[in-house]
């Protein structure tokens, strides 16, 4: 497989390279996180200060900025996959507290989706967890969003507004046109998680967890947790949220919360290769316009989606050049 850089790089904030630089194939994991009560009680060693969101993509990583740096940041380079097919990967990084997202990142992380979404030749995205302190002892996809600015604030507006800004980073996900793979390693949790099924695919290592733990704070599990119930059912739903149980892959995938899971991080990285080869070698219009067609047959009635169909059907005709291009392959395949 033949990736060039692309020549846009764009970046908000100060631009933070992953430790190391790795590649597509050797990509960061990440992350600590206290596995009590997942999202937001955390260990002490993570009740420090500083977080970083970089994005970044595949097979090489440039940055424009120190790696020391603990502030919020995003920055995004698109990489070509094939002619006119570049493919980015997401990654969020909170290193010093276990990737939880506070307002900055849930921010960058919606702007950022945002300007992907413009972009033509985009065919995949993925989304995983950075490296932390203790990346090489226990990794993270997302420990949830920060208790300590949750615990700081004052009023119904205030809350209103955080809680707004996760609903707005998972929608961003939702809306981008292309599927959206969560590569997620051991902890995914709360908001984690409702980042997780914004996603369109969601691969696992068997060492992953799952939970909704916000009841343990005080708080009902809310925006996209509103997705749980058409991926596992209301009742096992219910034993999320109301009993605050984390699962683990196994049993995530058992009940249709993650699509593969595999060994480690090695098999990871080869299970989220294959499924972007996989899409970059359909048809992008097809693609594009499959993903829309899913989004709303998840509001529609059977009927109402049937007849979305059609109209898409149609419109893959309206100048039939990819029709014909992928359907003349098939027909003229060896066999």
């Amino acid at each position: 497989m033949s990736m060039k850089p692309s020549t846009s790089t764009m970046t908000m904030g100060r631009a933070l390279m992953c430790r190391g630089a790795r590649s597509w194939r050797s990509g960061p994991i990440c992350g600590t996180v206290s596995r009590a009560f997942a999202i937001h009680s955390l260990t002490p060693h993570a009740r420090t200060t500083g977080a970083k969101l970089l994005f970044h993509h595949q097979p090489r990583l440039y940055s424009t900025s120190s790696s020391k740096s603990t502030e919020p940041s995003v920055s995004h380079t698109l990489h070509d996959h094939s002619p006119n097919a570049q493919t980015a990967t997401i990654t969020i990084s909170n290193p010093s507290k276990l990737n939880i997202l506070n307002s900055t990142l849930l921010d960058q992380l919606t702007q950022t989706c945002t300007t992907l979404s413009t972009n033509p030749s985009l065919r995949a995205v993925v989304l995983t967890g950075g490296p932390t302190k203790n990346s090489n002892t226990i990794p993270s996809f997302i420990g949830g969003a920060d208790i300590k600015e949750m615990h700081a604030l004052t009023s119904p507006s205030s809350a209103r507004a955080f809680i707004l800004k996760v609903h707005a980073a998972c929608q961003a996900l939702r809306a981008l046109p292309v599927p959206v793979i969560a590569k997620i390693d051991e902890f995914c949790l709360g908001a984690g998680l409702e980042i997780a099924v914004s996603c369109d695919l969601r691969i696992a290592t068997e060492r992953s967890s799952f939970a909704m733990p916000e009841v343990r704070v005080g708080i009902p599990s809310v925006v996209e947790a509103a997705l749980l119930p058409g991926l596992i059912g209301m009742g096992r739903t219910r034993r999320l949220l109301y009993l605050a149980e984390s699962i683990g892959a196994v049993e995530a995938e058992r009940w249709g919360l993650v699509e593969r899971v595999v060994g480690g991080e090695g098999e990871l990285e080869a299970g989220v290769e294959e499924w972007v080869e996989g899409i970059c070698g359909m048809g992008p219009k097809a693609i594009r316009s499959q993903k829309k067609l899913m989004l709303g047959w998840e509001n529609s009635s059977v009927e109402e989606g049937i007849q979305a169909g059609v109209e898409a059907f149609t419109e893959a005709y309206e100048d039939g050049e990819e029709p014909r291009e992928f359907m003349r392959k098939f027909v003229n395949r060896k066999r």
